[in-house]
């Protein structure tokens, strides 16, 4: 089983509640925005990882005040 997070940066407000709630899988980046640990980000300003356990990640974007965190299982969206 594949997990996919994507966090759409263009709509994140840094409130700092995914890494609060899950700071082994999200960071703020450099850019003060949030990003995944470790994680891509493609040329849609998308932070993008796929992962075999998603732990705290999808708490983490139920947290998500914009809902700008997406959670993926096999390509499905699991949450938003």
């Amino acid at each position: 089983m594949v997990y996919r997070i994507e966090i759409e940066r263009d709509l994140c407000v840094t409130c700092g509640n995914c890494v609060n709630d899950c700071d082994e899988l999200f960071e703020i980046g450099e850019d003060d925005f949030s990003r995944l640990v470790n994680g891509e980000i493609n040329n849609n300003n998308y932070s993008v990882k796929e992962f075999e356990d998603i732990k705290c990640g999808l708490d983490a974007a139920e947290m998500c005040p914009v809902e700008c965190i997406t959670v993926f299982k096999d390509d499905g969206e699991i949450n938003n």
